[in-house]
């Protein structure tokens, strides 16, 4: 089984990326784009920043067809998100809780996702290096 890692957008700070991660709520909401991952996934794997901060497991991909299938967005002040999902794409939804790597491994950042597998990254030279 695969994983994948995504690239947090790096205009939030590094504490507020780990607020929202480890934040309480049930369930987690990440877009995947127009297609599902061909592989089979178990967990998420986000970078920001050029590091890895750790993963979700996945429990689930839905595809989100048209408005009110999900909840809508909320901060973690608990109001309206005005950033919500657009109908058409396909979803992860993952059940929390975040767990951190526990290392600094670096990783370049990047739009979309990838497929990724940390025990043959951690041992490669672009883990070890900030870019």
């Amino acid at each position: 089984m695969s994983d994948i890692i995504k690239t947090w957008p790096s205009f939030m700070p590094r504490e507020r990326v780990l607020k929202v991660f480890t934040h309480c709520w049930g369930r987690f909401y990440f877009s995947v784009g127009n297609g599902r991952p061909k592989q089979e996934v178990e967990r998420m794997w986000f970078t920001h920043q050029g590091e890895i901060l750790g993963h979700f497991s996945i429990g689930e991909f839905f595809h989100y067809e048209r408005e009110g299938q999900l909840p809508r967005l909320r901060s973690i002040s608990n109001r309206e998100s005005e950033w919500q999902f657009r109908p058409g794409i396909w979803i992860a939804i993952c059940p929390g809780p975040f767990v951190a790597l526990g290392e600094k491994l670096c990783y370049e950042s990047f739009r979309g996702w990838r497929y990724f597998e940390l025990e043959k990254y951690r041992g490669s030279l672009e883990a070890l290096i900030r870019i």
